[in-house]
């Protein structure tokens, strides 16, 4: 009960925040307070909770389109004659052991209770979790293992290597830390690479670095991507003799996975900056400064590169997406375990509440990057309007 209160009151707190916003920017709280309004009805302020508004629901529809699709390709009853028939289960062990399973999981009641459990075990507040035991030699229930949660992804089964009851958290976290320390340099590494790369481009336009780079970034989108990786890894580890498999106390053996990502996405900013510098060099700005007798290192350094931040902004959501979900096929190669290879192992063992958890964290990381690269590029950018009718 204390547990529903707590989530009740918070979500209660965050809708009570958005009217009183809205009240304040329509003018029906606080029209004659200037401080007030200048506090709530600031333009970026309701930009961002129209964006966050706007995140909220996508949220919520990729989560209940993800339930819905999973129950559909397994449904709970199928999963229970696979897993607990056998010629020495009797028909009062096999609904017992089912039905604890279900309940485990979630998958008891209709399914829209299901569904109204499965939005309450993700908000984030505190809940208490136990895990429930069948033994079948005196047919009786144990209840153990109970733990405090702010965001209960449920439990994992039937999952080889992986003992029954696991919670998905208790699973996920290694790889989830794996996968964003190898993110988070690959993500570095591109952005120092490919921001000065697509700079010079842009300023030796036909040049032979000019030349090259957009043969290398027409290369990567011609070259299948499993194919491109297994290019990185032949240079990498056979010419340059770095580690085959990856290891958590080897830092070496991060290079391959890092330097093949990181180029990767380099490619992609770089050519997004120097199509907005070629585009800014050609501007009647950069003309007037020329005529006014300007060089061209003060027009690049002075005005272009302060404009030119804008699609770095915009780049960054998708580069940090990428980087910190990791990639199956790169993970696969290099032997990760990593978000990506869970992935790939919760679908070929229909493992219900480990998909749902990869898909929420994914659709999560996901809708805030962007929802900050949006906030952030209408800071960066002035030509971006705060409101609807602009």
């Amino acid at each position: 009960m204390v547990d529903y209160i707590v989530g009740y009151t918070i979500i209660g707190v965050l809708l009570v925040f958005v009217i009183f916003s809205i009240l304040v920017k329509k003018r029906v709280l606080f029209g004659n307070t200037p401080g007030m309004q200048k506090v709530f009805a600031h333009p970026l302020l309701h930009y961002s909770l129209r964006r966050l508004g706007s995140s909220l629901i996508s949220l919520a529809l990729a989560i209940t389109v993800t339930f819905f699709l999973i129950r559909a390709a397994q449904p709970a009853d199928q999963t229970c004659a696979i897993k607990f028939s056998g010629p020495h289960i009797t028909e009062e062990m096999f609904n017992l052991k089912c039905n604890l399973w279900k309940e485990e999981m979630g998958f008891n009641g209709t399914i829209f209770q299901q569904l109204i459990n499965f939005f309450y075990n993700i908000l984030p507040f505190p809940k208490t979790r136990c895990l429930t035991t069948f033994d079948t030699d005196t047919m009786l229930y144990t209840v153990e293992d109970c733990r405090n949660f702010v965001i209960d992804f449920g439990k994992i089964y039937f999952l080889p290597g992986v003992p029954d009851g696991t919670y998905v958290i208790d699973y996920m976290w290694p790889r989830m830390v794996t996968s964003f320390k190898i993110g988070i340099l690959a993500v570095v590494l591109e952005i120092a690479m490919g921001y000065p790369l697509g700079v010079f481009m842009a300023k030796h336009k036909d040049g032979v670095v000019d030349r090259i780079g957009l043969a290398y970034i027409i290369s990567i989108d011609a070259i299948p991507g499993i194919a491109y990786y297994y290019i990185w890894m032949a240079l990498l580890c056979g010419l340059f003799a770095l580690p085959r498999v990856y290891s958590a106390d080897d830092f070496t053996s991060w290079l391959p996975i890092i330097l093949t990502m990181g180029f990767t996405g380099m490619a992609g900013i770089a050519m997004w900056v120097r199509r907005f510098m070629v585009d800014e060099f050609n501007s009647d700005y950069v003309k007037f400064a020329r005529s006014k007798g300007l060089s061209e290192n003060k027009i690049l350094f002075t005005h272009v590169l302060r404009n030119a931040i804008v699609p770095l902004v915009r780049s960054i959501p998708s580069a940090v997406i990428g980087a910190l979900l990791g990639t199956y096929f790169l993970e696969n190669i290099y032997s990760v375990e990593g978000i990506g290879k869970a992935l790939l192992i919760a679908n070929s063992t229909k493992n219900a509440s480990l998909l749902q958890a990869i898909v929420i964290i994914s659709a999560l990381l996901s809708i805030i990057s962007y929802l900050l690269g949006d906030i952030v590029t209408a800071i960066a950018d002035p030509r971006v309007s705060f409101t609807k009718g602009d």
